[in-house]
């Protein structure tokens, strides 16, 4: 049987037919018109007395569904009610939404609930805090087809998982499959879903320090390309409706995925899950790919994976911290460790010689895209390296590579570095003043270093006792010449490891001397302020490390040490186990769960250290409202968007007026009148977009943001440069083999001649 016949096979078919169907019911519904509820009437509240749960309509009939819920009131207190949603006559998980805090700068509020269920007795319910005036209006309940595209999805997911299973049975018994490669595939698969049971619960997920945040910033990813931004710079809805600038500096290339799925229809914590699974399945493969490489061995390949993805670091920094961008960089550590292992050991001659920058423009490209204070710890590592090997660093053929490889990654990140740049550059944004803060109390101890678990209350991870172990146990065999006769080029990877992993170490420890470096100047000053965890260090001090235990597995398998290679692969297993142990039982104990569906859950006021806000603003006043005129100038017909406003200016006053907008200036907001002509726009108070109006009469003016033109070329050379590096090499060995069967068919031709 040929492996293309797997589309005739009937099994094939009818998987295909059974999805299509499904789909295609899908399909109909989500083309089918949504349907709008309208329920009139209003309530008023009596100010001094409070009440909670008030229900302000009730016995509500719905359908299974999406919708959208939409409260008219009006109130002259801000944050200080809520409004939500109840029906205890549907199953638990049957209704899930969050109420919405009520301000006083909007006349209605809106918050999205997914329905399960047919709801028979569902109510609007009403918090009131007992202060200032509080009215509701008409209801407005407006149907959406995201149901019905959750459905879809997971209906094409699970297509795509059965037919690569019945392509893999089909294909192992035509071409059968080697016992080593059914088990390293059994081990990575098994490895890829135990270090995702913590994000397999349903809708719950471990509530970190940093959650918060990353959540806000996948709604304002969706928020950004809902509102025609692409790729999304500024949040709209950050900040109450001002906008941030968080996408500027903080890349979200990755979070596009749980972005897509949040605008499909799924709820937002199971979106975030859903991407947790998906990088534990992305570090568990490039870590074996890695590593597989490297040592030229699957099976240690699959046990530096395993000890990469369920570091005690990498597992604290993802479930405890839920430091999702300094985890996502972990990812492509190992990546950069290959990139440079090809570049420094392969024989130049070698064919394949040439390709090694991809690893090395992918693997830091990665690390910028995802957090930019890895890239920082990354930049002085680079630099310590290419100081030690300089002799190797500038022979022609590793230097061209280590230049491919720069400018490589450089081409796919410019797009992100030149708008990045840009804002720091052109604004006095408050992360330049974040200077005198110290770190060096937030070092570890040695005792933290080494053990198999972390104290989440502490905020300290170490690199566990097994990775230690490696790493003792290969400084044992390097400084007593046990590796003598081994081969070279493992030998100095290892060794370059230990001593990397052994400063890494003592940098995160508590007596290394951050404060005192911080008194050296301004810039030391700003740069280790920035780190703020010591143990961020750790990240590629664990790939390091893994890199050393992979070097004793190596070299115990090399010398024909069947024992201790055994015995490091169950202290493998063995450290894995326990620490998992000690995870999963804080998390049933110790650990609160959040469950959050939509954004409202959550506000859309929290900045974190507010670092890209333009220096002395004042993050407290800025909360929902409308604009601000100065005397004489009337303004009407006020809309306002996402990083956009439009209205009506009437300015009689015979000179040039202002009008302050609800939106937090950066550059690149432009207003225009009525007749096309540009106006000025400039800071205005507590550095929101002011808008300079002309004396005159009415005028409609427009506001929005819009990319620097060279933000947009950036834009086309990234991605045409990464499309012209992922097409040209196929293209490129086309090419090759087909002169080379040119070649072959003239000299066929002359001997028959």
């Amino acid at each position: 049987m040929k492996k293309f016949d797997f589309w005739r096979r009937k099994s094939t078919r009818l998987i295909v037919a059974v999805s299509v169907f499904l789909m295609s019911l899908c399909v109909l519904q989500i083309l089918r018109p949504d349907r709008e509820y309208i329920f009139r009437g209003n309530v008023s509240f009596q100010e001094g007395v409070s009440v909670e749960g008030y229900p302000v309509y009730g016995g509500i009939r719905l359908p299974p569904g999406v919708y959208r819920v939409e409260l008219e009131y009006f109130c002259d207190t801000d944050m200080r009610n809520l409004c939500y949603v109840q029906d205890h006559t549907v199953f638990p998980q049957g209704l899930l939404t969050h109420g919405t805090q009520i301000y006083s700068g909007l006349s209605t509020t809106s918050f999205h609930m997914w329905l399960f269920e047919n709801a028979d007795a569902m109510e609007i319910r009403i918090n009131y805090c007992g202060q200032g005036s509080l009215r509701t209006g008409d209801l407005h309940i407006y149907e959406t087809n995201q149901l019905w595209g959750m459905y879809l999805t997971t209906v094409l997911f699970f297509t795509i998982l059965l037919l690569s299973f019945q392509y893999l049975r089909l294909y192992d018994r035509a071409y059968p499959i080697s016992g080593e490669n059914k088990n390293v595939l059994f081990a990575l698969a098994a490895l890829a879903l135990v270090s995702s049971i913590p994000w397999l619960s349903g809708t719950a997920s471990v509530s970190g320090a940093d959650l918060g945040y990353h959540l806000h910033r996948i709604e304002g990813i969706r928020d950004g390309i809902l509102a025609g931004q692409f790729p999304v710079r500024l949040e709209p809805q950050w900040v109450h409706g001002y906008g941030y600038a968080n996408g500027i500096f903080y890349c979200g290339t990755l979070l596009l995925f749980p972005a897509l799925l949040r605008m499909i229809g799924f709820p937002i914590t199971f979106s975030y899950n859903c991407y947790c699974v998906a990088l534990n399945i992305a570090t568990v493969l490039i870590a074996y790919y890695s590593f597989a490489r490297i040592f030229h061995d699957k099976y240690i390949g699959v046990a530096g994976s395993a000890l990469y993805t369920l570091s005690v670091y990498r597992i604290f920094k993802l479930l405890f911290a839920s430091a999702v961008g300094e985890a996502s960089a972990v990812t492509f550590m190992p990546l950069v460790i290959y990139g440079f292992w090809r570049v420094f050991t392969e024989d130049a001659r070698c064919g394949t010689y040439r390709t090694g920058w991809r690893s090395l423009a992918v693997g830091y490209a990665g690390l910028l895209q995802t957090h930019v204070l890895s890239c920082e710890i990354t930049a002085l590592l680079t630099v310590i390296f290419c100081l030690v090997y300089i002799k190797k660093v500038f022979r022609k053929e590793i230097f061209r590579e280590l230049c491919k490889g720069a400018m490589g990654a450089l081409l796919f990140s410019i797009w992100f570095l030149v708008p990045f740049l840009d804002y720091y550059l052109r604004e006095d944004l408050h992360i330049k003043h974040v200077w005198a803060r110290t770190i060096q109390e937030r070092g570890l101890y040695i005792s933290q270093l080494m053990a198999n678990w972390c104290e989440t209350d502490k905020i300290s991870a170490g690199v566990g006792f097994i990775l230690m172990l490696g790493f003792l146990v290969y400084g044992a065999l390097w400084l007593g010449g046990r590796l003598k006769g081994t081969d070279s080029r493992v030998q100095k990877l290892g060794g370059t490891a230990w001593l990397l992993g052994g400063l890494l170490m003592l940098m995160s420890l508590e007596i290394f001397p951050w404060d005192s470096i911080q008194r050296t100047g301004r810039l030391a000053a700003s740069l280790v302020s920035s780190l703020q965890f010591p143990n961020r260090f750790l990240g590629w001090g664990c790939a390091f490390l893994v890199v050393l235990y992979c070097c004793c597995l190596h070299y115990f398998m090399e010398r024909k040490q069947k024992h201790f290679y055994l015995a490091g692969m169950l202290c493998m297993l063995a450290g894995i186990t326990t620490s998992g142990l000690y995870f999963c039982d804080h998390i049933a104990r110790d650990h609160s769960q959040l469950e959050l569906y939509n954004i409202e859950g959550m506000g859309a006021g929290y900045i974190s250290g507010a670092e890209y806000l333009v220096q002395g603003t004042e993050q407290e006043t800025l909360l929902y409202r409308g604009p601000v005129a100065s005397e004489g100038l009337l303004v009407e017909a006020y809309d306002k968007g996402a990083l956009r406003a439009e209205f009506t200016c009437e300015n009689t006053t015979g000179e040039e007026g202002y009008v302050d907008l609800p939106l937090l200036h950066y550059y690149g907001y432009k207003a225009w009148a009525g007749d096309g002509s540009e106006l000025t726009v400039c800071k205005g108070d507590n550095h929101v977009v002011r808008v300079l109006v002309p004396s005159g009469g009415n005028t409609r003016i427009t506001v929005r943001f819009v990319s620097p033109w060279y933000w947009r070329v950036a834009e086309i050379i990234s991605y045409s440069g990464a499309l012209g590096i992922l097409l040209f090499p196929p293209l490129f060995r086309k090419m090759k083999r087909s002169k080379a069967r040119r070649r072959r068919d003239r000299t066929l031709n002359k001997e028959r001649i």
